[in-house]
């Protein structure tokens, strides 16, 4: 199938309101909603249609993104994944119940997730605590705007904190010994199925038409994950957006000892997910940005970035980054120094912007390939597929490193807006275009380039990681020795 895809993109930075101080972070849910609705207006005139030519809608968000409504549907709470309000609440939880929680959810540190989060809102705010009649993840909310029905999708919930992974069903063990509310889980619902119609409201206020079906999706990167076709055991897919969330494939779910890295569900049935995230990825690639250029999502600073550290060899001249990127352990999350490493003095070295970029570049890179080993060690598999998406797979730099890097093929798709493209694959699933996921993944998969390993470039870029994985040790215990 022909895919043509249109895009528009607006910030929804400016929908935070700070509350807590530094912690806590809120959505204002009406300038919120506004920017989605001015999006949905845009993306349609983009692609030159009429209204009544669409023939469904969906929605994908971040995950860990929370929604409380009352009984008359009003949002009493509306959070993104960086609200850090119940770190003293999560904290409580693990102490008492850190092995129970992992091995339902599949999912620590509690403080990340709704759990801990209602119970801040029972200790703080109780008045607003008992009027919370349904959790949703945030798309599970652009849904309910878009059509009024209050729905939940398994892989959001999933990354919630409230699913046993094993049984992909709300957790009621769960529920009894954390003494969660009942009556706030809405009804499950795959990905994929149509669940309602555009209500006359919400089509006054997106310009879609009345009546036009609604269809549930799923968390951005599972959606990114069935957009470019990634199932079946031992396949993995990495989204390079403001994070690098590595997940592989699995047939049954997998928990680490440690608990160092999250199992989830996978939006096909008897599939699911190991993750073990690099942590920061494109939110760094931003910083540095700001940093060198001194500009906001620059198109033009961006291509010449990726100039310029493609002038630099590998290795980066022995600069080396430490920004963000890392192995992901969950189960002992501390502030670490970082920053860049170089040989000084400056007057023989000349270390010089391409560097710095490149080194940033490599820093994601190695803690891709320190996420893959991880992934490998605790699932017994061998990874031997790699696909990513994201803003950041559309830089020739870091597409050429990776494969050198991993020592395997990566492949790219022209679409890198992934999680989107998912999204509407779950759309065309639930119009009745496709009979199943399954389906619409084989249809709309978009064109993939494949990049190589070059086999010397491998051999270099192992020692490469060596020093990386060295270092990242000795700055661990630096940061440990200036505590």
């Amino acid at each position: 199938m022909d895919t043509q895809c249109h895009f528009a993109s607006k910030s929804g930075a400016t929908s935070y309101r700070r509350t807590l101080g530094p912690l806590g972070k809120e959505f204002d849910t009406r300038l919120f909603w506004r920017i989605i609705c001015d999006s949905i207006k845009e993306v349609v005139s983009k692609a030159g249609i009429h209204d009544r030519e669409i023939v469904s809608v969906s929605a994908t968000s971040q995950r860990q993104g929370v929604v409380f409504l009352d009984n008359d549907g009003r949002e009493l709470y509306a959070g993104p994944n960086i609200d850090l309000r119940a770190l003293t609440e999560g904290i409580s939880l693990d102490s008492k119940f850190r092995k129970e929680i992992y091995a339902i959810t599949g999912h620590l540190p509690s403080f990340l997730f709704a759990p801990a989060k209602l119970k801040w809102f029972e200790a703080n705010r109780p008045e607003t605590y008992s009027k919370i009649a349904t959790v949703l993840t945030i798309s599970d909310w652009i849904i309910y705007r878009l059509c009024g029905e209050r729905l939940s999708e398994v892989c959001g919930a999933s990354e919630l904190g409230l699913i046993d992974v094993q049984s992909r069903h709300w957790s009621g063990r769960l529920r009894e010994f954390l003494a969660l509310p009942d009556g706030i889980y809405p009804e499950l619902v795959p990905a994929g199925r149509q669940v309602g119609k555009i209500t006359p409201q919400a089509a006054a206020e997106t310009g879609l038409a009345a009546g036009i079906p609604v269809v549930q999706g799923a968390p951005d990167t599972h959606c990114a994950l069935i957009a470019m076709g990634v199932r079946g055991k031992g396949k993995v897919g990495i989204v390079l957006g403001w994070s690098g969330p590595v997940q592989m494939i699995i047939d049954k779910p997998v928990l680490d000892p440690e608990a160092r890295i999250w199992t989830g569900c996978h939006p096909l049935p008897n599939h699911w997910i190991l993750e073990s995230s690099a942590g920061e990825a494109g939110n760094a690639y931003h910083w540095l940005e700001g940093i060198l250029f001194g500009e906001e999502n620059s198109p033009e600073a961006y291509h010449l970035m990726d100039c310029l550290a493609s002038g630099v060899p590998p290795g980066s001249e022995e600069v080396q980054a430490f920004v963000g990127p890392a192995i992901m352990d969950m189960s002992h999350l501390t502030m670490k120094v970082g920053g860049f490493l170089f040989p000084v003095p400056l007057s023989v070295t000349n270390v010089r912007r391409g560097h710095l970029i490149r080194a940033l570049l490599e820093n994601l890179c190695f803690a891709v390939k320190a996420n893959c080993l991880q992934l490998e060690a605790i699932s017994g598999l061998k990874i031997e597929e790699v696909s990513i998406g994201g803003s950041l797979a559309r830089s020739r730099c870091l597409v050429q490193i990776l494969p050198n890097m991993l020592g395997i093929p990566v492949s790219v798709p022209e679409v890198t807006e992934v999680s989107a493209l998912g999204a509407a694959l779950c759309a065309a699933v639930g119009s009745g275009a496709y009979s199943s996921l399954e389906e619409g993944m084989k249809a709309m998969m978009p064109q993939f380039r494949v990049s190589e390993p070059d086999s010397l470039a491998t051999l270099e870029y192992a020692g490469y990681y060596q020093r990386w994985t060295t270092t990242a040790e000795w700055l661990t215990r630096l940061s440990e020795a200036i505590k």
